[in-house]
């Protein structure tokens, strides 16, 4: 027994002789830069890059068997300058040798200092490493073999540390650079069954758009081989960036979550998402799947509220400037997304807007974007910009306000438009008008847009609207049906130009069709039709009654009489039709009544240079006190043609009393007829009446 120790003693005192001259003598006998050249051929061989080692190779044993490489070099590709593809100041990989004895492989901190890659794309597309991975297909021999025999049991990475890398991206067929530098990744000791913390940093530069950024990213990672799950347990990414394009000239973003990848790419998740950027704060969670063939996305998403013209003002983003300073100070969201291929959609959206909430769904496929909204109350006017005093001024010059000319229409942006979806508004205020029950519907492709507008509560009306625009071709097209009722005038007057002109209750119809892109384009293009009709109303500025008694008091040589009846016209019923060609508006049939005259109207008027000729002819039919008619008793029946022309907005009139005096002398002289048809009708009938009498006299005579 004691012989057998001895004898084992003895190959235990070999073994460690052997291990010990092998520390001693290997790194003696084995110098691995006798290899420098042949790997330097090899390299040349496969990839037709030149690769320069400019350090030493040095071998170590024991307890690590290793090599360190002190520096390396290879070329860039042909045609891309003479910068190399890729260089490494000092890289080092050792394994413990007296664990691989028991198949149990221990890894030292793997290292890498002083990366250098450069990357680039040419004008044409061609990458400045497609050389270095094209091939064909691997071929069975090409292919790993499973080992044979037991393999290892366990394994041990002391850590991995990546320092002082840097990479940019030169791509010259868009115009771009970019350079992450200073990147850095450092990991603690890696075993199986055991979380390992994570810590990698960059900084980030571009030059269009300028931006400079740092990055760090910290995380625990962990491996469940059972599950087939990658945890990213506490990931935290801090991004801290400098630009022109950010007001404050820097921006910061922090991104919070748990993250689960599966490890045969399928599947993902993000848990308990948290991203923050100065006031703006976004949480929630998304899940992942099918990621290698058809990837779908599912999650929630909420976004705290926050003062979006402060923070978007912050990110550098200019806002126009609106009419009330204090809207977009307040804006809340919350919504599910689900998204699989090229279809997205948004359910459940609830988006709060300072005083505006706003519910419903929306989806995007491709470029077709669909939606369906609930606005319960929005006030437009407070988003759009204030209305700015005209200061007086003797005249209004075309450059005041624009030629008419200009485009209107966005038509390339109209021309890509692809869509689908309806909003529902309970009540909105645009440009001082109030429109509740609101309904639009929306349909877009191909450049050609049609929009349905139904407004079931207008002013103590209603309003349905329907246009169709057509930008498919060289000029756009656009046409227009429109249908109001019972619409009251009077306040939508004042709410529209803030002036009392019109009041009463009205329906009114047209069926317009127009071409161009610019005011007057629209203008000279406006063809169609349209009717209306308005009941006990009144026109303001003007009472035809009173002109009509001035202008029969100047005619006699009188003063004038004096009134204290409104500046108006009253009437029970207003209608009429026209017909509007090239911009030019025909109206033969207005008809006008009220207690005391009627009216009739006819002529054109012109909407391109914004004036009218126009023929209007009141009748006194009444001149009953109280009615308006009252000392025009010598005008009774007679037409009073009253001439307007010149500027719509401020029209001249003149009023034809030669018509109305040859007019009162036909009166006068008919009415002396009629006279005198009466007298001579009286004698008949007296004389009829004394002929009877006497006959009734001789027949009571001849039956006595």
């Amino acid at each position: 027994m004691g012989k057998l120790f001895k004898v084992l003693g003895g190959l235990v005192l070999v073994l460690l002789l052997l291990i010990v001259a092998a520390v001693i003598i290997l790194p003696m006998v084995i110098d691995p830069n006798d290899y420098k050249g042949e790997i330097v051929t090899q390299v040349k061989e496969q990839t037709g890059r030149d690769l320069k080692i400019a350090g030493d190779l040095k071998l170590s044993v024991f307890p690590w068997l290793g090599i360190d490489i002190g520096g390396l070099e290879l070329s860039n590709a042909k045609g891309f300058g003479e910068q190399p593809f890729a260089v490494v100041k000092s890289a080092a990989v050792r394994v413990k040798l007296m664990p691989l004895l028991s198949r149990q492989l221990e890894v030292d901190t793997v290292g890498l200092d002083g990366l250098v890659l450069n990357l680039a794309k040419s004008k044409t597309g061609t990458t400045n490493w497609d050389d270095l991975v094209k091939g064909g297909a691997p071929t069975e021999d090409d292919k790993p073999q499973a080992a044979k025999g037991k393999g290892l049991e366990g394994f041990v990475i002391g850590g991995v540390d990546i320092s002082n890398a840097r990479i940019s991206w030169d791509d010259r067929s868009a115009g771009q650079q970019y350079t992450v530098d200073q990147f850095f990744l450092k990991s603690g000791a890696i075993r199986p069954d055991s979380p390992v913390d994570l810590e990698l940093g960059a900084q980030l530069q571009s030059k269009e758009p300028e931006l400079n950024a740092k990055i760090k990213l910290d995380s625990t990672v962990s491996l469940d081989e059972k599950a087939g799950m990658l945890h990213l347990k506490g990931l935290n990414l801090q991004l801290d960036a400098t630009s022109p394009l950010f007001q404050k000239g820097s921006m910061s973003a922090n991104l919070k979550a748990d993250v689960g990848l599966g490890l045969n790419g399928e599947t993902l998740s993000v848990d308990g998402l948290s991203l923050t950027s100065d006031t703006l704060q976004l949480t929630g969670n998304l899940k992942g799947n099918n990621l290698a063939a058809k990837p779908a996305f599912s999650g929630t998403l909420n976004l705290a509220e926050l003062n979006l013209r402060e923070w978007l003002t912050g990110q550098g983003v200019a806002l126009p400037e609106t009419a009330d300073s204090q809207v977009l100070t307040r804006f809340s969201a919350d919504l599910e997304l689900a998204a699989q291929g090229d279809v997205t959609r948004l359910n459940k959206v609830v988006i709060a807007l300072d005083d505006t909430k706003i519910n419903g769904n929306a989806s995007l496929k491709g470029s077709a974007i669909g939606f369906d909204l609930d606005v319960d109350s929005i006030n437009l006017d407070r988003y759009l910009p204030p209305v700015k005093e005209e200061a007086a001024a003797p005249a209004k010059t075309a450059d005041a306000k624009g030629s008419g000319d200009e485009p209107l229409l966005p038509v390339e942006l109209l021309r890509s438009l692809n869509l689908n979806g309806s909003l529902k508004i309970g009540q909105m205020v645009i440009k001082k008008l109030t429109a509740k029950q609101i309904l639009v519907t929306v349909k877009a492709s191909q450049g050609k847009i049609t929009t349905e507008q139904k407004i079931g509560a207008f002013y103590q009306g209603s309003l349905n609207s329907v246009v169709n625009l057509d930008v498919a071709g060289k000029t756009p097209v656009m046409q227009l049906e429109e249908q109001a009722t019972n619409i009251q005038a009077g306040p939508l007057l004042k709410d529209m130009i803030a002036k009392d002109k019109f009041d009463g209750k009205g329906n009114f119809q047209a069926k317009l069709q127009t071409s161009g892109n610019s005011i007057n384009a629209f203008k000279r293009g406006l063809n169609g039709d349209l009717d209306f009709r308005f009941e006990n109303g009144s026109v303001k500025g003007f009472n035809l009654a009173q002109m009509l008694r001035e202008g029969q008091a100047k005619l006699k040589g009188e003063k004038l009489p004096a009134s204290d009846e409104p500046p108006q016209t009253d009437f029970s019923e207003m209608g009429g039709s026209a017909v509007i060609q090239n911009g030019v508006l025909n109206n033969q049939d207005l008809l006008a009544k009220s207690p005391f005259l009627r009216v009739t109207g006819a002529g054109s008027v012109n909407l391109v240079a914004e004036t009218l000729d126009y023929l209007v002819k009141p009748v006194i039919v009444s001149t009953a006190a109280g009615q308006g008619g009252e000392g025009l008793e010598q005008l009774k029946g007679i037409p009073v043609p009253v001439k307007l022309t010149g500027p719509y907005a401020s029209p001249d009139y003149s009023i034809d009393w030669a018509q109305v005096v040859t007019g009162s002398q036909k009166a006068k002289l008919e009415e002396k007829k009629a006279e005198v048809k009466q007298q001579l009708d009286e004698k008949k009938d007296e004389a009829k009446q004394k002929l009877e009498n006497k006959l009734k006299d001789k027949l009571k005579g001849l039956f006595n």
